[in-house]
């Protein structure tokens, strides 16, 4: 409960960050023996975590350098650690190297897994098509962006500043049917009703265990008090 809490509120917390996915924790049931030989009693277990992957809303920015997925598909994004992250937010800039970034200065990629630098005379009178590919005035083809298939999304673990890190570093196939958006970010898809409503029930759940655990613990000190008066 403690651990849903928790997570709930996190997702509260980004309900207007865009590009941000709803994590959601998973719990497995888990026998732990006989109690005075009744009914087994059951444990919970964590095992993790995982995205609800739902596209969140789109809206309009006008820059030029801003872009969201439509579609079933991830943006890649140069780390430190050599591994692409993945990502749904789209908010480029253009660092000294004229290479589109984030604003933490993380690489967006190309379809060939390489960053996309644009010219100093370009600047960012570009045009971004559907497919990714950035064109300046003269229509001449700068680079591609690349929107790729992530399987089993909903695994991508949370890495900070709208990034995801897959479980493994194979290769991934073009999304073909994702579109690219310019000018427009994807909106976190946090539905703020629900996880409010969560909250609730999670917090009156947990403040009725604590209520239990306290209760035992008083009659166990009545009973131990007890049995020591009689002896």
């Amino acid at each position: 409960m403690e651990k849903s809490l928790n997570m709930t509120s996190h997702n509260l917390a980004n309900a207007s960050t865009a590009g941000y996915k709803t994590v959601n924790p998973v719990f497995k049931s888990t026998a732990g023996g006989q109690a005075n030989g009744a009914e087994t009693v059951h444990f919970v277990q964590s095992t993790g975590t995982y995205l609800d992957t739902t596209q969140g809303s789109v809206f309009r920015t006008d820059n030029p350098l801003d872009i969201a997925v439509s579609g079933d598909g991830w943006l890649a994004f140069e780390t430190d650690g050599g591994a692409p992250a993945y990502g749904r937010f789209g908010q480029l800039v253009l660092n000294a190297d004229g290479q589109m970034v984030t604003a933490a200065g993380r690489p967006i990629l190309d379809v060939n897994g390489g960053p996309i630098t644009l010219p100093a005379e370009v600047g960012t009178n570009v045009t971004i098509a559907a497919d990714g590919s950035v064109t300046d005035e003269q229509n001449n083809i700068l680079g591609q962006i690349g929107v790729f298939q992530v399987p089993n999304a909903e695994t991508l673990a949370p890495i900070g500043r709208g990034l995801y890190a897959a479980e493994d570093g194979e290769a991934l196939a073009p999304a073909e049917e994702a579109r690219v958006l310019q000018g427009y970010l994807e909106a976190s898809n946090v539905e703020p009703v629900l996880e409010m409503t969560r909250l609730i029930d999670i917090q009156r759940a947990y403040e009725g265990s604590i209520k239990l655990m306290t209760e035992e613990d008083e009659l166990t000190k009545q009973v131990i008090q007890r049995l020591g008066r009689r002896s």
